[in-house]
């Protein structure tokens, strides 16, 4: 596991200059409310002006490149890592284990470095700043955050890496022209309304996380399939 935090090292900068970015236009528009921000930048919110649907699009793409070295890594060398953890099953596990902790570390440290901006420039304190809501709204991003990179490993497998850079690139600004749909039973932004939507909503993506996950293990043993002919 020691490549997921190399993968995670030669990205903070870029990390960073992003989350200073999105901070920064966030405040000058007037935003107060440091949680509604951290939901509003990751499309829980409607993008309604064409400045917040490129800091999501950014948003999306920062985090399929802070994994993408790690999830190249592991399907390029899928057999021989098969054969180092003793099968394709627990291959697929530490996949998916390492994609857990680098996604949450981007989760982690984008809404860290804001709690450090808003506790340096405002009057509020870290205390009144975390709560339950804030709790749930980094859990429902956490959940958008990996299924869009699980979308991201089901199309590495399938395709190269500039085709899968252009379709999630055009996934990213699709979502960001409908994050105005708000309250849908099914919808992978991380948006809060009510308990009982929010609870369904939370529901139905988990599902739809573990079918990706399925896939992937599908199309990598699909993959296999005519050497074990051969």
């Amino acid at each position: 596991m020691i490549g997921v935090f190399k993968s995670i090292k030669p990205s903070f900068l870029t990390i960073l200059m992003g989350t200073l970015i999105s901070y920064g236009y966030l405040r000058m528009k007037g935003s107060s409310d440091l949680t509604t921000m951290f939901q509003t930048i990751f499309g829980g919110k409607p993008l309604n002006e064409l400045m917040l649907k490129g800091l999501f699009v950014m948003i999306c793409l920062l985090l399929q490149y802070i994994n993408i070295h790690y999830i190249v890594f592991y399907i390029d060398n899928s057999d021989s890592l098969a054969v180092r953890y003793g099968s394709k099953n627990s291959w697929l596990k530490a996949l998916l284990k390492g994609i857990f902790i680098i996604t949450a570390a981007y989760v982690i440290l984008f809404y860290f470095v804001w709690l450090l901006l808003d506790t340096a420039l405002s009057s509020s304190k870290v205390y009144q700043t975390l709560n339950i809501n804030t709790i749930v709204v980094i859990g429902r991003i956490y959940l958008f955050c990996i299924i869009t990179i699980l979308v991201q490993i089901c199309l590495l497998l399938k395709l190269t890496k500039t085709s899968t850079y252009m379709i999630m690139g055009g996934i990213s600004i699709f979502l960001a022209m409908t994050s105005h749909y708000q309250g849908a039973f099914f919808f992978i932004l991380p948006q809060v309304s009510s308990p009982s939507i929010t609870l369904l909503n939370v529901i139905a993506n988990i599902v739809f996380a573990l079918l990706l996950v399925v896939l992937i293990k599908r199309i990598n043993r699909k993959k296999e399939l005519p050497s074990y002919e051969n």
